[in-house]
């Protein structure tokens, strides 16, 4: 497993779904306790119920979605704007999510182009695909399960984004010079 940058103290939430096995989502979370120590902080969301939840603005260092072995999590906008908003400035969200590598408009299933450009819409910068790798059998299997979607054309994409390092709707004060400039017909006036 990759530790995605995960240490001590950090505050980290993972976010399942239905088809996340639930051995795979334990042994997950086990791994992240270690990691992060007894300063740090593992959350453990559903993504049906995220937007739900009581988390405040900016309450975590790192976001794993979709990341639960045998997982096929597909994230709506909704999702990946309230990740974002959970998200600290500076924080990071590692995503997995299966996609459709032949543009198919009327499917509910993304293709990694599309996916990443939701990421930026949902506020993240620094948006970038880690990997793509074929579905095995058995997740193929849990695509069509758990997602009514069947293609020949699906890979799983891994992205990564950042949120900015202010909190949207921030504010600081600006220093603004105002200078005179002289008129043709020599008054001046400010501007």
């Amino acid at each position: 497993m990759a530790d995605f940058g995960i240490s001590a103290g950090q505050f980290v939430a993972v976010v399942w779904d239905k088809s996340s096995p639930v051995e795979a989502l334990k042994g997950l979370v086990d791994k992240l306790q270690v990691l992060t120590g007894n300063e740090g902080h593992v959350s453990v969301e559903n993504i049906n119920q995220l937007l739900q939840s009581a988390h405040k603005e900016s309450s975590f260092d790192i976001i794993l979605s979709g990341l639960v072995p045998g997982s096929t999590t597909l994230h709506s906008a909704e999702i990946l704007a309230e990740i974002a908003r959970i998200l600290r400035p500076g924080g990071c969200l590692f995503l997995k999510e299966p996609v459709e590598t032949a543009v198919d408009n009327n499917s509910k299933v993304k293709t990694a182009s599309k996916l990443c450009s939701a990421l930026t819409l949902s506020g993240l910068v620094e948006v970038k695909e880690l990997q793509r790798e074929p579905l095995t059998p058995e997740e193929v299997q849990s695509v069509r399960e758990y997602l009514g979607h069947e293609s020949d054309h699906l890979l799983f994409v891994q992205i990564t984004g950042k949120k900015p390092n202010f909190e949207v709707g921030s504010s600081s004060q600006l220093k603004l010079s105002i200078t005179k400039k002289s008129s043709p017909s020599g008054l001046s006036h400010t501007v």
